[in-house]
């Protein structure tokens, strides 16, 4: 069993750092409540002999840079990542940041040990989806070399750590790029230890018909990324 006396300037974030676990355990053995706050002198449980292995998981959502402090800071405790929305890009492989700063989140995700993860869509500079950017995207080499590096500074400037690729509505005929577009980008994005997950709907059959469905292979895809996840708003959404 390990008790730990609370000292002065200590938070939660920082023992977990300290003592290498996860946050969500000190809330949990301690039974804390949000925003967590300490006492100096305060025990804290941090382990138990004999606690049982428990299953790991990993946790994430999808966060505009405008979201409240409040909520990002009580569920980034119990997160692994945090997919920030969103960064878009031009035909010509030109990286499009979110149009309001996204630094509060990154450094909120990394103080919680949470990843701060780039959310890249076909959005262009009006912040609008647009398929026709796919296309123009992923049948040019030259502009896939040139977002991919973009990505990648921008990764190294930034301290985000990782990128999820949410593409929706391609066309049937761009499935087989979008894939190789993917491929590429996770090899370069592995190379500076980071991974690319790919954001799907939800197909029951490779050859299901509709706009969200047909550009996506799943067999390719699930080849080309490190892992893949299913967009549920099919089966409940707020709007």
């Amino acid at each position: 069993m390990l008790i730990y006396a609370v000292q002065p300037g200590d938070t939660v974030g920082s023992i977990a750092r300290e003592f290498q676990i996860p946050i969500s355990t000190i809330i949990y053995n301690n039974q804390l409540s949000y925003p967590f706050r300490l006492a100096v002198g305060q025990a804290l449980l941090l382990s138990a002999e004999g606690e049982a292995e428990r299953p790991v998981i990993e946790t994430g959502g999808y966060a505009y840079p405008y979201a409240r402090e409040e909520v990002l800071r009580q569920t980034l405790p119990y997160m692994t990542a945090l997919n920030i929305f969103s960064y878009g890009f031009t035909t010509e492989g030109e990286l499009i940041p979110p149009r309001q700063d996204d630094s509060r989140l990154i450094a909120l995700a990394l103080d919680y040990g949470a990843r701060p993860v780039m959310t890249l869509t076909p959005i262009d500079a009006s912040g609008t989806f647009n398929n026709n950017l796919i296309t123009g995207l992923v049948h040019n080499p030259a502009s896939v070399s040139r977002l991919i590096g973009e990505i990648v500074q921008k990764l190294a400037q930034s301290g985000m750590q990782g990128v999820d690729v949410d593409f929706e509505y391609i066309l049937p005929s761009d499935r087989v790029a979008f894939a190789d577009f993917v491929r590429e980008l996770r090899i370069a994005v592995n190379a500076v230890g980071y991974r690319v997950s790919v954001a799907l709907a939800p197909k029951t059959s490779d050859n299901q018909p509709g706009l969200l469905y047909e550009g996506k292979d799943y067999a390719l895809l699930g080849a080309a990324a490190d892992f893949v996840l299913l967009m549920t708003y099919e089966w409940g959404y707020t709007y």
